[in-house]
């Protein structure tokens, strides 16, 4: 280990704890939907409901606050119980308490927000609107991702008026701090790449040779084409979605209370789906960036002493199952890393399964918090943990 970073106190169990935690909340909140789509339970408290378009937006309210109140339970796990058992970084419950409610309010305004917009395209555009209204947000939530971030959890960095990089030059980088320890930053950008977001801690935490390591591999995943690929899968599987949850409704349901709850519980489960299909492209990705950043004269020892450091601030897991990762993580453990460092000629799509986990919110997907890395963690919902 270099000599100028921090060691970090690791102890074994963590990362099972949290797929656990991660698992129930997502196989609770898939059960819930499908169970509510069986007994059409949109439909009847659409009846129930008036027709006015004030009374159907207090009932898209209700059904967001339901939703957070089901996913509460597991936020306090996920984000206090399990880090204080395993001894992780984690604020006092006073503080956690406050920050949990700030990133719980927010995130449920902009669940509300996209619900009340699908409502209104739906009305007015059928169902047509209804997708180009997700798309859109889609687009908004990508492009207002760094602002969207400080309003969930206090991101603090300097100032700083990102400018697209042209094509062969290296990113602007930032550094940022949430207070999280497993905050990863990302890449920042709609359609092209503007900037890199970096954790703080990293350069302590790293050292300053490893830390050019990890900022050298985000600049591969950038000048190999994968963060590219990524972003395009990522917002084509979000589209998918959307139509896929638009036809699922009647004629009848398009611009309704009941109709967008359904919308909501359909596109959720479309999500299910990819959390169990993406993650095998994003494990491709790390495996390519890896290999590239070989090729481009960085040795395997100088990449693995880095992704076992940033390994320490994740799950704590460098040794895993072949199926629990086939299925769960679309980050390769760091075993599987380093050996060989090969990516077997497949191609790449950087951070696609987390990046579509964040652009659910604009399909009212109800996953966004349910995912075993960040659950409970207001500072991981909108930048999830990267390689």
């Amino acid at each position: 280990m270099e000599r100028n970073s921090i060691k970090i106190e690791v102890r074994p169990g963590y990362g099972r704890a949290r797929l656990w935690l991660g698992i129930s909340a997502v196989g609770s909140i898939v059960t819930l939907s499908i169970a509510s789509l069986a007994i059409n339970l949109p439909d009847r408290l659409q009846s129930t409901a008036g027709v006015t378009v004030r009374a159907q937006l207090l009932e898209l309210l209700v059904f967001v606050i339901a939703y957070s109140l089901i996913q509460l339970p597991f936020d306090f796990l996920g984000g206090y119980l399990l880090p204080k058992r395993f001894g992780r970084s984690f604020p006092r419950f006073k503080q956690w308490l406050p920050g949990l409610g700030r990133g719980v309010l927010i995130h449920s305004g902009v669940l509300f927000f996209a619900a009340v917009a699908i409502l209104l395209a739906g009305r007015f555009g059928g169902r047509a609107g209804t997708v180009a209204a997700g798309f859109a947000m889609a687009l908004i939530f990508l492009a207002m991702r760094v602002p969207l971030a400080s309003w969930v959890a206090p991101l603090s960095f300097p100032k700083f008026r990102p400018t697209s990089a042209r094509a062969g030059e290296e990113l602007p980088m930032i550094l940022a701090d949430n207070g999280d320890e497993g905050f990863t930053g990302g890449i920042v950008g709609l359609f092209r790449p503007q900037l890199q977001i970096l954790p703080e801690r990293w350069q302590h935490v790293l050292g300053p040779a490893n830390f050019k390591v990890a900022v050298a591999r985000r600049q591969s995943a950038v000048n190999s084409g994968s963060w590219m690929r990524g972003r395009m899968l990522a917002l084509l599987f979000t589209l998918a979605g959307l139509i896929f949850a638009a036809c699922c409704l009647p004629q009848s349901a398009i611009g309704t209370a009941g109709g967008t709850i359904q919308f909501s519980l359909w596109f959720t489960l479309w999500s299910f789906a990819g959390l169990l299909v993406l993650p095998t492209f994003s494990r491709r990705g790390v495996l390519e960036t890896d290999e590239r950043s070989v090729d481009e004269g960085i040795s395997a020892e100088a990449i693995g002493a880095t992704i076992r450091l940033l390994d320490d601030l994740q799950d704590g897991e460098p040794v895993r199952p072949g199926l629990v990762e086939t299925i769960f993580h679309p980050i390769p453990s760091v075993e599987n890393r380093m050996e060989g460092l090969r990516s077997n000629g497949s191609m790449g799509y950087w951070d696609v399964a987390r990046t579509s986990v964040y652009l659910s919110l604009a399909g009212i997907g109800l996953l966004g918090r349910a995912v075993h890395c960040n659950c409970g963690r207001p500072g991981l919902w909108v930048f999830l943990p990267t390689d």
